[in-house]
């Protein structure tokens, strides 16, 4: 650190130290000998301070060496300085460990309500001085403000073209088998479990708002695992709304397993055994983006938590 005095001078924080070792212990010697710095190389940078700063910091002779009043005031702002720097160092070296900082990051909220809260609160426990910020963003939103380096980690299904690919990672996070959803009082043939063709005369719900990735999948499953052509019927904007729109008998839905955790009153949800597709969600990172602690602390929690639950993950 480095205070500019004059164009000649300036002060820096081992001036500082050279001087409050010497005024704690009132003595060249004994400060010497504890900075590990000869007694008239310690005696000339003290010198060069009162000179530059025109003030006389210390009455000194042969037998003694005392603070002036002058250098009582200025060993108190010494002092409150050389802490500061001490905590700014502490601080820089615990953004280096995570302990410290910032983590942002993009999901997509259906999807993750099963593990992201259990894993933020672990990583609040754990982490109390980091910043954190979670945006819900669709796929495509994510990986812009992954580039523009506005969140620091995405959590989403990567749909990445050719020269996305080249600047995210994608990381695989877990799959989830997926699953029709329909209200209890809808009437299926009587067998184990019901096909994705049983659904062909039923109305697909769907988000009314950014649901282009989501019906575009189902699209894909039902042409190649039912041969039909589903009917869409976009009615709502979170996975509760269209939960609520399946018990109500609007028609049904379909969704990873992994969204089902804790949310199947009042509808029926069968695991379409058949089906060569698999929900995938991965981690995606910026690869310019500096590697931050903070992030891999957090990714570490989140994949713990994915073992909890029991879900096939890839580590």
């Amino acid at each position: 650190m480095l205070i500019r005095l004059s164009k000649g001078f300036a002060m820096e924080l081992r001036h500082l130290r050279y001087f409050a070792a010497v005024a704690e212990n009132l003595s060249f010697r004994r400060a010497a000998r504890r900075l590990y710095v000869s007694e008239a190389a310690l005696s000339q940078q003290i010198a060069d301070l009162e000179n530059e700063l025109g003030l006389k910091l210390f009455n000194r002779n042969s037998r003694r060496v005392e603070l002036t009043e002058v250098g009582r005031v200025f060993l108190a702002g010494a002092r409150r300085t050389l802490v500061s720097a001490q905590e700014a160092v502490a601080q820089a070296k615990a953004v280096t460990s995570g302990e410290r900082g910032r983590l942002t990051i993009g999901t997509i909220a259906p999807v993750t309500h099963a593990f992201l809260p259990d894993a933020l609160a672990q990583f609040r426990e754990l982490f109390p001085l980091v910043e954190v910020s979670v945006l819900h963003m669709d796929n495509r939103t994510q990986t812009e403000a992954l580039l523009e380096g506005s969140i620091m980690l995405g959590i989403g299904y990567p749909a990445l073209n050719m020269d996305e690919s080249e600047m995210v990672t994608a990381t695989l996070l877990l799959r989830s088998p997926l699953c029709v959803v329909c209200s209890k009082h809808r009437w299926l043939r009587k067998r184990s479990t019901p096909t994705l063709a049983d659904f062909r005369d039923d109305n697909f719900l769907a988000f009314n708002e950014s649901g282009g990735d989501y019906m575009h999948l189902v699209r894909n499953i039902c042409l190649r695992d039912g041969q039909f052509e589903p009917t869409f019927l976009p009615v709502g904007n979170t996975l509760e709304s269209l939960m609520s729109m399946v018990a109500a008998g609007r028609g049904v839905f379909v969704t990873p397993e992994i969204t089902l955790h804790g949310r199947v009153a009042g509808v029926s949800f069968y695991v379409l055994k058949a089906s060569q597709s698999e929900f995938e969600l991965s981690l995606l990172r910026s690869k310019s983006a500096e590697p931050l602690a903070t992030v891999d602390n957090f990714v570490k929690i989140l994949f713990e938590i994915i073992r909890r639950l029991q879900v096939p993950a890839l580590i």
